[in-house]
């Protein structure tokens, strides 16, 4: 959204149902993010902008707009969370043997 209509949104007091639905989406990301990082806000930010294999080269920050996409994004993160646990997982077994 540019700034001059955030600028208009603010000044009405509401977003219309197309930027609603991208601010929540966004906002669904963004936690999800911050939770595989660990609530390290700049490695979230840094991954949401950057464009991701996983992805088919695309940043997640632009996936945002489509339903569809939105879920691929948050299931590329669950997938990765899961890997990161399997591999910790593992570590943490191969010290305590």
């Amino acid at each position: 959204m540019s700034p001059t209509t955030l600028a208009r949104r603010v000044k009405v007091g509401r977003l219309n149902s197309v930027e609603s639905d991208r601010l929540v989406a966004l906002i669904a990301v963004f936690e999800q993010a911050l939770y595989l990082f660990e609530n390290d806000v700049a490695a979230a930010t840094g991954w949401i902008s950057t464009p991701v294999r996983g992805l088919g080269s695309k940043r997640p920050l632009d996936m945002i707009s489509k339903r569809v996409e939105t879920n691929a994004v948050l299931d590329l993160i669950g997938q990765l969370e899961r890997g990161a646990r399997v591999r910790f997982d593992r570590r943490l077994a191969g010290l305590l043997s």
